[in-house]
This record gives C-alpha cells, structure tokens and sequence, in this order.
C-alpha cells in the first residue's frame, strides 16, 4: 500500500510559524495584561483604604455596579458605600449566604463601577467558600413569607423582599435541614440545624476536616411543635422537615429529635445515643 506523505512546502511553514509566534504574542500580553491589572488593582485599593472617604448612598455607585450585585455579588447586601475622591469606593457589604466564612466583608469597584480584584488575603478569606448549597434552599422572611432559591442567581430575590420592605432590619431565617456539598472532596453533608453548620465552619476557619463529626445512622424521627412526627428513612427524607417549617412559618420552635438514635464517626465507628444530653456531649467532644 502506497503511503503519500504531503510535503510541507515553504509558503505554509512561514505561515505556521507565524501564526505559531502570534499566538505566543498574544498569549504573552493577556498574561502581563491580567498581571498589571492586578498589581494596578491592589495599589488602588490600598490608595483607597488609606485615603479620606466620605460615605455616600447606594444611588451615589455607579450605575454599572448593578451587574456586579446581581452576578458575583448577588447573594450580599449593601451595608454602607464610602467614597474617595478620585480614587473609587469602598463597599461594606453583608450576606445571608452562611456558606461563606463571614457574614460581612469589604469590597472595592473604581470610579467607573470596575469591582477591583482584591487579593488581601484577610478579606478574601472572609469572602471564601468551603462548601456550597445544594438548591432548593428556603429562607423564612420576617413577614413569614418563604422565599425558596432554586439557584445562585435567586439570592437577588432576599435583597428585592428588602428593598420592597424598606426600615426592615431582621435578617431571614435559612429553614433547616439543608444539604450542603463540601468544596475540599465533593462530599454532601446533611447539616440539620444551626449547631451542625457552626461546626463545619469552624472547621473551615480551622483548616480542619470540614465534614461534620458525625452523621445520624437512618432511620430517625422527629416531633415537631404540633406533635405530628416526622420519619426520616433516607437523606432525601430530610425535606419533610424543612417543607413542615415552610408550611408553618410563623412557628418559632424546631423538631425535636426522638432519642435513642445510632451515630456513625467519620472513622466509620458507631455509637447508640440515649438522650438529648448524651447528644451534646458528643458534639462537643468532637470540638
């Protein structure tokens, strides 16, 4: 069989290697393009943290800011806006995503509404993330309307309720059990109250094993304030108890967990718990 092998004639080399040097080129300048703007970044940031600011209303940012607030920035709230002259904005900022590490932090945009990068490695920490939600996720609002987020772009609706709602100060109430899914090894936890999602980012703040401690062995029941009884046989059943809260929002009180019950260690080891105290205990031997 006869083999034809194409030759590769002048004119083509040149034009390949120079297509090869373009791209070398190009590449090149977006890399020092980024770099300079990081570096030019940083040094506005410090300008602006140390120079004179006057605060400002939110109507004072620019008006390309809104995009930024309803993208990256779409599950915060604005606490305070100061201005420095010349130099851009630093902007106070709040959240009731309690997947990031902080409730509050600082973010910075330039005359024209740019959100500089900033790479202060204290409030980037701040910012950070170790685990993320696992949408539909519910927040009772202090009206005790329910607002479930079916994805991250939903988080604009909480700021929307305030802004139809304005004078209310009394942050939502993020409705439990929720499912959350670990950024360090793509593991789902169930978190099903305040205590566990306390623990898995103190862990997070500690650099520890983010997983919870321990997890509860299924089934396990619940008796909630009406004394209905909720059974939950597997994970997915987590959701009767959150659909109980979104169907009851003006109820304070939460589901109590029926005891004994079986927990399972992260190392695989089990142990029966008697009682509520006994429950306690254990969580706070894992601290």
């Amino acid at each position: 069989m006869k083999t034809t092998i194409q030759k590769l004639t002048k004119p083509n080399f040149m034009k390949n290697a120079c297509l090869t040097l373009l791209s070398i080129f190009v590449l090149a300048s977006c890399s020092s393009e980024s770099a300079t703007v990081l570096e030019d970044d940083t040094a506005l940031i410090e300008k602006i943290e140390v120079a004179s600011k006057t605060t400002v209303s939110v109507s004072d940012l620019p008006a390309s800011t809104a995009s930024t607030f309803e993208g990256d920035l779409a599950d915060v709230f604005i606490n305070e806006v100061e201005l420095a002259a010349g130099l851009g904005y630093k902007v106070a900022v709040g959240t009731d995503d309690l997947s990031r590490l902080e409730n509050t932090s600082d973010v910075y945009f330039s005359t024209t509404g740019r959100l500089l990068n900033d790479t202060e490695e204290r409030r980037v920490k701040r910012r950070n993330r170790c685990f993320e939600f696992v949408f539909p996720i519910d927040f009772i609002m202090p009206d005790d309307s329910v607002i479930t987020l079916e994805t991250k772009a939903d988080w604009v609706l909480i700021r929307q309720w305030y802004r139809n709602n304005a004078g209310v100060t009394v942050r939502p109430e993020l409705v439990f059990p929720v499912d959350i899914i670990l950024k360090e090894d793509n593991s789902t936890q169930t978190l099903i109250d305040r205590d566990d999602l306390f623990e898995v980012k103190q862990n997070c703040r500690a650099n520890r094993d983010k997983r919870k401690c321990f997890q509860l062995v299924l089934p396990v029941s619940f008796t909630m304030p009406d004394n209905t009884e909720i059974t939950v046989n597997t994970r997915a059943d987590f959701r009767l108890l959150r659909q109980w809260h979104k169907d009851n929002p003006d109820v304070t009180g939460r589901g109590t967990l029926n005891f004994p019950v079986d927990i399972e260690y992260r190392d695989g080891t089990t142990e029966t718990i008697a009682d509520a105290a006994a429950y306690a205990a254990a969580r706070v031997s894992c601290r």
